[in-house]
């Protein structure tokens, strides 16, 4: 299991197979899916599990997770977005900004250190 700091764990469903360290967020039929690009992520998955199992995540509402890098983040204090996996990319100007990286990534696949921002009020996920 991952290693987090100041964070919740709570746990959802399933509503496909999720990946441990990559973004989820939950589907209006309750489950949890990856987090689309340039979404906001209800939480980073905590155990890869197959579809309709039940599994931990943490909310990211603040805290310091561990996340997967969809490329390489070369610079702490980047501004990172989810790309259509869940993993956390260099942030563009269409994206919903998620938070700051805390360890840098020198490619894809890399687990890095993220400071989550809170949930902004204007977001509608």
């Amino acid at each position: 299991m991952a290693s987090y700091e100041s964070i919740r764990t709570l746990t959802g469903t399933a509503g496909e197979d999720l990946t441990v360290y990559r973004m989820v967020t939950r589907a209006a039929d309750g489950d949890f899916n990856p987090t689309g690009a340039g979404e906001w992520p209800s939480g980073i998955c905590a155990e890869s599990v197959g579809d309709t199992e039940y599994f931990p995540y943490v909310v990211a509402d603040g805290g310091i997770a561990k996340v997967e890098a969809g490329a390489a983040l070369a610079t702490i204090g980047t501004e990172v977005a989810s790309d259509a996996s869940g993993k956390v990319i260099a942030a563009v100007t269409t994206a919903k900004v998620v938070g700051r990286t805390v360890s840098v990534s020198t490619a894809d696949g890399d687990i890095i250190e993220v400071q989550f921002l809170g949930k902004p009020e204007d977001s509608s996920a």
